[in-house]
């Protein structure tokens, strides 16, 4: 259904060259303008795209709505060359009825970034590409910079990430957690308190503290409780993947989460990691 709100416009590119995988016939302004809703969250974005139109089958219109394979969404950080991140849309189809040129077709596109990173951003931008089953392809550019708005509330909970040591068999990563506001909104929706995430230089996830285990559904209050307060949680990582792999040395970026609701409270903090002594 069209949303009533929607985040951004429908822009039309001038034709001019532009670079596209084999065998698709590249054309810039789909048929039917696109309805963008881009939402900025406070831990991610959230980014729906819907195309409608009358149902005619005789219509480019129609055939293009009708004939949609793939919604795919680039999002790009200021000052940066190369897009940061790819987003594959879920697909939904809906139709008002069967009648032509009387009834309406749709295609809409739902996708979640959550930032697994912890990446610094100010502005963005976003290209959005779509595929058909007549294998052309079709953009649209947000070519205005999208703000992200900056919170008039502290955080319940602000985090400081720390390496309190670090040997040649294991990296001991801890979270200073200070409340700021009270209680009453935060909590942990399960069992799991602290969860820690180490990813390499290319972004791929290669240890993840909660892999395999199994968590008690509980729901219990956030430490630290009250406002002023101080809590260090701590996590000793075998510097392994999750297959018990030792990684080789590199870079690698630790994420450290307090697993909370309505949204975790994380911190992300780079190391070189000079692998196990043989």
């Amino acid at each position: 259904m069209v949303r009533s709100l929607f985040i951004g416009l429908a822009i039309f590119l001038s034709c001019r060259s532009v670079h596209h995988p084999p065998q698709l016939v590249a054309h810039h302004a789909p048929p039917v303008p696109p309805k963008i809703d881009l939402r900025i969250e406070r831990r991610g974005i959230s980014l729906d795209v819907m195309v409608a139109t009358l149902r005619d089958t005789t219509s480019p219109q129609h055939r293009f709505v009708f004939g949609i394979d793939s919604i795919v969404a680039l999002l790009q950080l200021r000052g940066r060359s190369n897009f940061d991140t790819t987003l594959y849309l879920a697909l939904i189809n809906g139709t008002t009825g069967f009648r032509e040129k009387l009834d309406s077709i749709s295609t809409e596109g739902t996708a979640y970034w959550s930032n697994p990173l912890g990446l610094a951003i100010d502005t963005l931008q976003c290209v959005i590409r779509f595929s058909t089953l007549a294998r052309k392809q079709y953009e649209v550019r947000l070519d205005t910079v999208l703000s992200l708005p900056v919170d008039s509330m502290p955080p319940f909970i602000t985090v400081t990430p720390f390496i309190d040591a670090q040997t040649d068999s294991s990296v001991t990563f801890a979270l200073l957690a200070q409340r700021n506001r009270g209680t009453g909104e935060d909590y942990h929706p399960t069992s799991e308190r602290f969860r820690v995430e180490i990813f390499d230089e290319r972004g791929s996830l290669r240890f993840a503290s909660n892999a395999g285990m199994n968590y008690l559904q509980e729901v219990s209050s956030v430490e630290p409780r009250r406002r002023g307060e101080l809590k260090r949680y701590t996590f000793e990582w075998p510097g392994t993947d999750n297959e018990g792999v030792p990684l080789p040395p590199g870079r690698y970026t630790a994420v450290l989460s307090i697993v909370a609701k309505p949204y975790p409270y994380t911190a992300r903090i780079a190391f070189d990691w000079k692998g196990k002594a043989r």
